[in-house]
């Protein structure tokens, strides 16, 4: 079986997630400047579900807004459309896909930890290089190995034998499964974002978040969500945060160099960020 029938396979799968109807009405919108803000507000409103998450999400500590937002309105004028759909991306994806995957080696918690970690550090690489959105970075990097809950949930015996490989050749999860699943999870997760109608820059950043490719159409905020994930890895493995510069697409080498003097003070200064995230986002967890 090749990717594109592994895909076409993961099409007829009946369950496979959705985002709320919500999220395709505001892309909808959202392609028009014009819209009115009453128009957003109002669909928003309509899942009041949905309208208490935006308005604890807004008013958490990981958006620091300094007076308190009490109305959709108001949440849509202070962060405008694009940030307030970000919003709501988000937390439908996490709400979406948190359902506890019984295999082994797979820690849902740990997943979204990681995702988190990668999302709070894109949108820092945004706002420090003024590429893109901080916002639209933030939701690459929370959705760029959404293919590995997929894979999981859906290919438990793909996935287990990746996890094997893993462990067994001490190789990253990109790299084993390589000869063990069809499709690798950065394919399966833009198949899956583009299923969800979300922007093309995002469907290109979780389809190349390993292997950057400068002549993308969003070759600029794939590379923010790559390098962002090369950090958090990095980080992982050795506090000080030490990358293997030579082994880098030119492209994320001269990024690195350019923007971050030490990459390991640089993402240790987002410690208490990420952990705001982590507390919003994975209340049920522990954060620590």
């Amino acid at each position: 079986m090749d990717e594109a029938e592994f895909l076409k396979r993961l099409d007829r799968i009946r369950d496979i997630p959705t985002l709320p109807s919500i999220v395709l009405e505001l892309n909808r919108l959202l392609q028009d400047p014009e819209t009115p803000v009453a128009r957003v507000s109002q669909i928003i409103e309509r899942d009041q579900a949905t309208a208490l998450k935006i308005l604890k999400l807004v008013n958490s500590a990981f958006y620091g807004v300094r007076s308190k937002v009490a109305d959709i309105r108001s949440a849509v004028i202070m962060l405008g459309f694009n940030a307030v759909r970000n919003a709501i991306v988000s937390v439908s994806v996490i709400e979406t896909l948190s359902r506890r995957i019984r295999l082994e080696g797979f820690d849902a918690t740990d997943f979204w930890k990681h995702s988190l970690a990668v999302a709070v550090t894109s949108k820092a690489l945004s706002a420090r290089t003024r590429i893109n959105s901080p916002d639209n970075c933030f939701v690459g990097g929370l959705l760029h190995d959404v293919g590995k809950v997929i894979l999981a949930q859906y290919f438990p015996e793909v996935f287990a034998a990746v996890w094997q490989a893993l462990r067994e050749e001490g190789r990253p999860f990109h790299e084993a499964e390589r000869g063990k699943s069809p499709a690798g999870h950065a394919a399966i997760g833009a198949h899956l974002a583009a299923r969800w109608q979300l922007p093309q820059g995002l469907v290109e950043a979780i389809r190349f978040h390993h292997d950057y490719r400068p002549d993308l159409a969003n070759a600029e905020f794939c590379l923010v969500i790559h390098v962002a994930n090369l950090l958090v890895n990095s980080y992982d493995r050795n506090p000080d945060c030490v990358i293997d510069l030579a082994a880098l697409h030119p492209d994320a080498r001269k990024f690195i160099m350019g923007t971050l003097q030490r990459a390991g003070d640089f993402y240790a200064a987002l410690a208490e960020e990420i952990e705001s995230a982590y507390s919003f986002f994975l209340p049920s967890s522990t954060s620590g």
